[in-house]
């Protein structure tokens, strides 16, 4: 019997202390660890180094909103492929993220489950959002404006409006899909779906060079590919990942002990849940990991 594979991309930019914590918890004899640490950051010397853990060897400066947070993502799929290694499925995690269950448990979800694919997603125009929110496809956007320095964000805005306003302004979408889809780029997706999004970005640069002026492009540029794939009919929507969206200060929250609840109660079923900072609060990191 062919054994039962899966691998985890980590992207990751602080906490090394809080990396390997994840890296353990999750850890099996058929897991392996693909990690791509950002440039800016200096912390691959302290994450657990072994055969199973793997390093983007080239990692970029990843900027928010920008192409790069696609790249880091290819960047791995694509250690993946040259590693020669055959994975049932691949879960894109952030080194803030925290299992919430064993691993096992995890693993068993997926042997159960095999040849589904876990996108969260809905199809644009998203009537809840500005502009449907294809204004983040629509607007070319010069790399200053992609910030969240709040002077650009102002000025980004009016922007768009203008834009959007005017059909003359706007881009032409002809490198895209006809049907659009845009959701949460944490995903797990089997090894046969990584391929094709591997090939179809070799096989169509059009479209990988038409999200590098994009704005937040990732939560757009993976679920396109998949839902208008022949893996669509496998698509669950839903991601096993718990993520508190609604209480703020930041959105997306960062949980601490006075969350514990929360996770607890609106959490069950969830996999994994983001975001956690051992330097805010370590004793929830602590709870979390020793309540699997």
């Amino acid at each position: 019997m062919t054994t039962f594979k899966m691998a985890y991309v980590i992207l990751c930019h602080k906490n090394p202390e809080q990396i390997n914590l994840l890296i353990q918890s999750l850890s099996h004899m058929n897991i392996d660890f693909y990690l791509h640490v950002d440039k800016k950051s200096d912390l691959q010397k302290d994450i657990i180094h072994s055969d199973h853990i793997h390093f983007v060897k080239e990692p970029i400066n990843v900027q928010w909103g920008h192409y790069s947070q696609i790249e880091c993502i290819l960047k791995c799929f694509s250690l993946i492929r040259e590693q020669g290694q055959h994975y049932n499925y691949i879960h894109i995690l952030s080194g803030q993220d925290l299992p919430l269950v064993p691993s096992e448990t995890i693993m068993e979800y997926f042997r159960e489950n095999q040849g589904k694919e876990l996108v969260k997603h809905v199809q644009l125009p998203n009537a809840s959002e500005m502009w449907g929110c294809l204004y983040r496809v629509s607007v070319y956007y010069p790399r200053f404006m992609v910030s969240r320095f709040k002077p650009i964000t102002k000025l980004r805005n009016r922007y768009i409006d203008l834009v959007m306003s005017v059909p003359f302004f706007k881009r032409n979408l002809g490198s895209l899909p006809t049907k659009l889809y845009k959701g949460s780029n944490w995903m797990s997706i089997t090894g046969e779906c990584m391929e094709y999004i591997l090939d179809f970005t070799k096989n169509t640069p059009s479209y990988v060079h038409f999200f590098k002026h994009s704005f937040c492009g990732d939560e757009i540029f993976f679920h396109s590919i998949i839902l208008n794939s022949p893996f669509k009919d496998n698509v669950v929507n839903e991601i096993k990942r718990y993520t508190d969206w609604d209480t703020g200060p930041e959105f997306p929250r960062t949980l601490t002990m006075e969350d514990y609840e929360r996770i607890q109660e609106n959490g069950k079923g969830c996999f994994w849940g983001r975001k956690f900072d051992i330097d805010k609060d370590k004793t929830i990191v602590e709870t979390i990991l020793h309540s699997e």
